[in-house]
């Protein structure tokens, strides 16, 4: 079984020499390492020519800001049966590529494996497992949140040539476009594993895109409500359905709020969603005390 590993990255060399090093430390060969870069402007071009792998691909792309259009390039152009995502922030463990080599198989078509969370004071470490699998699985996924994390997960890349499945390019969905890509696979019946086991590690810092809660948050939207009326076709009152999401909005205002400690400001936020959503918010809590997923 052979893999491909994309890297899209843009002037974070000494993270990306991080992310490599941990590539180069596989237990298992056969795979090659394709790597994007944005034209980066610092060191990246010379830590990756430091590293000498068996396989591996460079190419510059000018991809406008927007992440889904590297990733795009890299998975055009890799040559694997199975497809691995890789950000220039996070890292593989030793045994990763090993692992899903001996547990994949023609049976599944999208795995995501357990990722330790690490923030950047290196004082909040959380493991995080994503999933799991339910019935209805893209209209769960619409409603309460992406179930899966885009450096843990590997697709198979049959599966998105025959589904013409790719990232989507549109500046609006910048942050969020991985939350797209997962619900398209999920909606054109890819076939779903998820496993407990941690993998690798994802880094939080005030430099990626998704720290930006404004622009994270926006994007979000953005995803859901192209979802509930271009795409979904379980409930044709879109309107309905739209409103119907409003709590899960302001649940990401409470929960940033709580990662801020605005005691107050999250309290407020809690009463608003508690009288328009009591059903949800008592669901919501429930699945968070099972650890059954994370809101997006």
């Amino acid at each position: 079984m052979f893999f491909s590993v994309v890297i899209p990255t843009y002037n974070n060399a000494l993270l990306l020499k991080r992310a490599l090093k941990s590539l180069q430390s596989q237990t298992y060969s056969n795979y090659e390492v394709v790597i994007i870069d944005n034209y980066s402007n610092d060191d990246t071009e010379k830590v990756i020519r430091s590293f000498s792998f068996k396989n591996i691909i460079y190419k510059k792309i000018n991809n406008g800001g927007i992440i889904a259009k590297s990733r795009n390039a890299g998975i055009k152009i890799s040559n694997g049966d199975w497809i691995l995502f890789l950000d220039s922030d996070d890292t593989f463990y030793p045994d990763k590529i090993k692992f899903l080599s001996e547990n994949i198989n023609s049976a599944y078509d999208l795995v995501c494996n357990a990722q330790k969370i690490v923030t950047e004071s290196n004082d909040n470490i959380k493991i995080w497992k994503y999933g799991p699998y339910e019935k209805n699985f893209y209209k769960k996924m619409l409603i309460d949140g992406n179930r899966f994390s885009t450096s843990a997960s590997a697709v198979s890349k049959f599966f998105l040539k025959e589904n013409n499945i790719h990232f989507n390019e549109r500046k609006d969905f910048v942050t969020a476009e991985d939350y797209d890509f997962f619900l398209n696979l999920v909606n054109a019946n890819a076939r779903v594993k998820f496993f407990n086991n941690v993998l690798g590690g994802h880094y939080n810092h005030k430099d990626s895109q998704s720290s930006n809660y404004k622009l994270h948050k926006s994007s979000i939207v953005n995803v859901i409500k192209y979802h509930i009326f271009s795409v979904q076709q379980f409930n044709l009152n879109h309107e309905q359905l739209w409103k119907s999401l409003k709590w899960r909005f302001l649940l990401m205002d409470f929960l940033e709020e709580v990662k801020k400690k605005n005691i107050t400001a999250s309290i407020k936020i809690l009463i608003r969603i508690f009288f328009k959503s009591p059903l949800q918010l008592s669901k919501f809590f429930l699945l968070k005390l099972k650890k059954k997923y994370t809101i997006s």
